[in-house]
């Protein structure tokens, strides 16, 4: 049997991993065993028949030694560039006392290819000027994903097994702790009586399942090579949001209000996932609207 580590567990790609291991989703990828590094604390159970989890609720620069272990998904958020490198190196170390290389999927963003008005591929060009025309947070978001992902190619040179999971958007319970546009969607159909959406009409985004999200992780993790391949992950059926928060609307049979943003360029969100399904058969399996249903109890 396996062991996996993860290194960033209390968000919602951390969550949502541990709960498909709950759920008994990871016995047939003969994982037993999970170790959760993450500064924040968990009320989760530790013990259950199927899978033993163990929390180690510390900053990663803090910790001297990892278990051994033959998987690590890395999804550590940081808030630059700098505090990135000094985690990236202070793991490097800590990969360095194990007895044998594990094998290790970076989870990077499909920010990194900027603002768009297609789908983009892994072979895409990434280019700074169409990341500089993002704003705020999603700018430095960005930048600190593409210098990550440099870092992470430099271990396949180190003869680690490494890849690279370029992630868009994706539904699952933890999404309600999100600042996204469809946690607060959903977040209203179930608390309030009106539904309301602050954007423009240019606004596109396409929805992957958690458990269909997991599932692709451990698959691409899984095929990790020296050669550090890259795959995006997300659904490539794009929607605008205000047909998704009309469709939101529906589910919960709430009012919607829409109130109207100026927005003149053109914000598609939406991947190209050819490259994983016909290299590696991933397809996905759970729709939007399943995924939305999945919110009323």
């Amino acid at each position: 049997m396996k062991k996996l580590l993860i290194l960033g567990g209390s968000g919602f790609f951390g969550n949502s991993i541990v709960d498909y291991g709950i759920n008994k989703k990871l016995i047939k990828h003969n994982i037993d065993e999970i170790y959760i590094i993450s500064r924040s604390k968990t009320s989760k159970k530790k013990t259950y028949k199927h899978i033993k989890l163990t929390y180690i609720t510390k900053n990663i620069i803090n910790i001297k030694k990892i278990p051994r272990i033959d998987y690590v998904i890395y999804c550590l958020k940081s808030e630059s560039t700098k505090s990135s490198n000094t985690y990236f190196n202070h793991f490097l170390k800590l990969l360095e006392t194990l007895p044998k290389k594990p094998k290790i999927l970076f989870t990077s963003s499909g920010a990194i290819y900027g603002n768009n008005k297609t789908k983009k591929n892994e072979n895409s060009i990434i280019s700074y000027k169409k990341i500089n025309e993002l704003t705020g947070y999603k700018k430095n978001y960005a930048l600190e994903k593409v210098f990550m992902e440099s870092k992470f190619k430099e271990l396949g040179k180190l003869n680690y097994d490494v890849s690279i999971a370029r992630c868009f958007n994706f539904l699952g319970k933890y999404i309600l702790n999100s600042n996204q546009a469809v946690g607060s969607l959903i977040s209203d159909g179930l608390i309030k009586n009106t539904i309301t959406l602050n954007t423009s009409t240019n606004v596109y985004r396409g929805y992957m399942n958690a458990d269909d999200l997991v599932r692709w992780l451990i698959v691409i993790l899984k095929n990790s090579n020296k050669n550090c391949p890259i795959y995006n992950v997300g659904s490539d059926k794009g929607i605008n949001l205000r047909f998704l928060a009309q469709k939101i609307a529906k589910i919960f049979n709430k009012q919607l209000k829409l109130k109207k943003v100026k927005k003149f360029q053109t914000d598609y969100y939406v991947p190209s996932i050819n490259k994983a399904k016909k290299h590696l058969k991933l397809k996905i399996s759970i729709n939007l609207n399943d995924s939305l249903n999945s919110f009323i109890k």
